[in-house]
């Protein structure tokens, strides 16, 4: 019996709907298929977002600073137990938000993320091998390791 990947199962199924179905039904399963793949970072930075509208919404209008954006994403991405290599995605996304264009190098990033991982009760050898996984330089995780005690 052959093996299809599923790259060719779409491409199968799009050629029989297209000619079924149409263009709408092909677009609506691409759409469903693009939004499955897209991952679990986007939907923690979502939650952030939320998070961010919610509490600017209850503290009469005013957005929480971007270390309070960074530090509620780190625990929430932290307890999901989401991919290693989306954080970095959210980071920024946060970073942007507030107009930040270098999240890394930023003086307030070390210490939301190493509020983040102590909120979420990681130790200091949680938080080294978080920020190992996730990618940060090794000055930065120094920064957060030592902020997270």
């Amino acid at each position: 019996m052959p093996v299809y990947t599923p790259r060719a199962l779409l491409f199968a199924t799009l050629a029989v709907t297209s000619t079924t179905f149409g263009c709408s039904v092909i677009s609506g399963l691409v759409t469903s298929v693009s939004d499955s793949i897209s991952g679990t970072g986007n939907a923690i930075v979502g939650s952030s977002e939320s998070l961010s509208d919610a509490v600017g919404a209850t503290s009469g209008g005013v957005k929480p600073s971007y270390a309070n954006d960074l530090r509620e994403y780190t625990v929430s991405f932290v307890r999901s137990g989401a991919e290693p290599s989306t954080f970095s995605t959210g980071a920024t996304r946060i970073a942007a938000d507030h107009g930040i264009t270098n999240w890394e190098t930023n003086g307030d990033t070390a210490s939301a993320i190493g509020k983040g991982l102590e909120d979420a009760h990681r130790t200091p050898a949680q938080a080294q091998a978080f920020c190992s996984s996730v990618g940060l330089s090794s000055d930065l995780s120094q920064k957060v390791v030592a902020r997270s005690d």
